[in-house]
């Protein structure tokens, strides 16, 4: 599972900090220069033969795309020369770290991109279920109502692919890559006898620390043929997650339009209900689902109730 061993996200963090502490002046653009195209370049990488097999073919095939039919430069990383990735994403760091049976056996890696979920939601059918994509900088990073994040040098940045079939599990998604996230840090800092971090979540999908947004996840979905192209199941794991969130005993004003007026309520939020909403109680002892209305950037700004029976 992809919490309870989060090797995915422990390799991926242990990489960029070997890349971080191992930096010296190389920049993007220069091993972009050394492939002697202008263009976003990816670098292909696999776990094992097979992999590594499926890389080539990708390669080879030459089918991968990104929006506005931006150009695209393959190389595998056998290819590479290992002067020239001195400073950047340490793949062969990553791959030695990696103990998964699916999740980032193969590596789709840039050192400069717009962004890594492009490279997977525009070509989830050319890539293996499990596929993960990295930038060492990402500059057109897809977040909630299409904000738009730039992440610089030293930020953790990837995307990868999931498949599942049961449509009503999709938004909880997010809560397990959040956890996930949590998980590992306090795991990598355990492991290198570091100062814990304390990395909490701010539902649905942001992780914060001493106050401030240091990350998030963004997940979208697609149907075909019976399957939802983004498998966990999140019960098991709703009580750790309550006990890293940020919202435990909160008390939000729940604002509702009523012919010209507006009503407010205030309720206190108790947890998560089973599709993944917040629920909450109101000072009448009444329960109720709290949804998004998707305007807002903040999700406590624009909250929605439904009364639960």
């Amino acid at each position: 599972m992809l919490l309870r061993n989060p090797a995915l996200t422990a390799s991926l963090l242990s990489a960029t900090t070997k890349k971080l502490c191992n930096h010296r002046c190389s920049t993007p653009a220069a091993l972009m220069a050394s492939s002697g195209v202008a263009c976003s370049l990816l670098v292909l990488c696999g776990k094992s033969l097979a992999e590594n097999e499926t890389a080539k073919a990708i390669k080879t095939s030459s089918t991968l795309k990104l929006p506005e039919d931006e150009k695209l430069s393959l190389v595998l990383h056998s290819e590479m020369d290992n002067s020239v990735m001195q400073g950047f994403f340490q793949v062969h760091s990553y791959m030695d770290s990696l103990s998964t049976n699916q999740f980032g056996r193969l590596l789709i890696w840039s050192p400069d991109l717009n962004s890594t979920h492009d490279i997977v939601s525009h070509n989830f059918c050319e890539l293996p279920i499990g596929t993960v994509s990295i930038a060492d900088v990402q500059t057109k990073g897809r977040g909630r109502s299409k904000n738009v994040w730039e992440s610089p040098l030293g930020c953790l940045m990837f995307s990868f692919t999931m498949q599942m079939e049961d449509g009503r599990v999709v938004p909880l998604v997010q809560y397990v890559v959040s956890l996930a996230m949590t998980e590992a840090i306090k795991d990598i800092c355990d492991k290198n006898g570091l100062p814990s971090i304390d990395v909490r979540i701010k539902w649905p999908n942001d992780l914060y620390l001493n106050g401030c947004k240091v990350g998030g996840i963004l997940c979208t979905s697609t149907y075909k043929s019976k399957k939802f192209n983004v498998s966990a199941g999140f019960q098991t794991l709703e009580e750790l997650y309550i006990k890293t969130w940020l919202h435990s005993g909160q008390r939000v004003v729940v604002q509702e339009k009523n012919e010209d007026k507006v009503i407010e309520h205030v309720v206190t939020i108790q947890g998560l209900t089973s599709s993944g909403y917040l629920l909450a109680v109101g000072d009448d002892n009444h329960m109720c689902e709290l949804h998004p209305d998707g305007n807002s950037f903040d999700f406590f700004k624009g909250l929605v109730r439904r009364k639960l029976q």
